[in-house]
């Protein structure tokens, strides 16, 4: 994993008038559970997660279980966060675009982003 990027920081933007939401959380597998803690203990560890004391917002954890049996924890924002969220609108390229740059190329090399979201602070 590549560490926190420093020196700068992501903003989400919640429209004007948005009211917090707060999700309980869903029932876990009880063989998930001890997993599940692991993977949010590692979390803040790594300075990905800060546990708090209180918050307007929650929502449930979804705890993914990957090949090899770890568990990469996500969260379901889609009833609540979402809702409300002011969205930045990018073009993508087409794939048929950036595949065609690549050709002539003799060398490629691959980069595993699986924790790139993490990199940024949210402020």
């Amino acid at each position: 994993w590549f560490g926190t990027i420093h020196g700068g920081r992501v903003s989400i933007h919640v429209r004007e008038g948005a009211r917090p939401v707060f999700m309980r959380a869903r029932p876990l597998a009880y063989a998930l559970r001890e997993p599940v803690e692991r993977a949010l203990e590692q979390l803040v560890r790594d300075d990905i997660l800060t546990p708090v004391s209180h918050s307007d917002w929650a929502a449930p954890i979804v705890p993914v279980v990957k090949k090899d049996g770890t568990i990469r924890i996500c969260a379901d924002f889609k009833l609540s966060l979402n809702k409300v969220l002011e969205v930045d609108r990018y073009p993508l390229p087409k794939v048929e675009d950036l595949l065609s740059r690549l050709h002539g190329g003799e060398r490629f090399s691959k980069v595993d982003l699986s924790q790139a979201y993490a990199q940024f602070e949210l402020g």
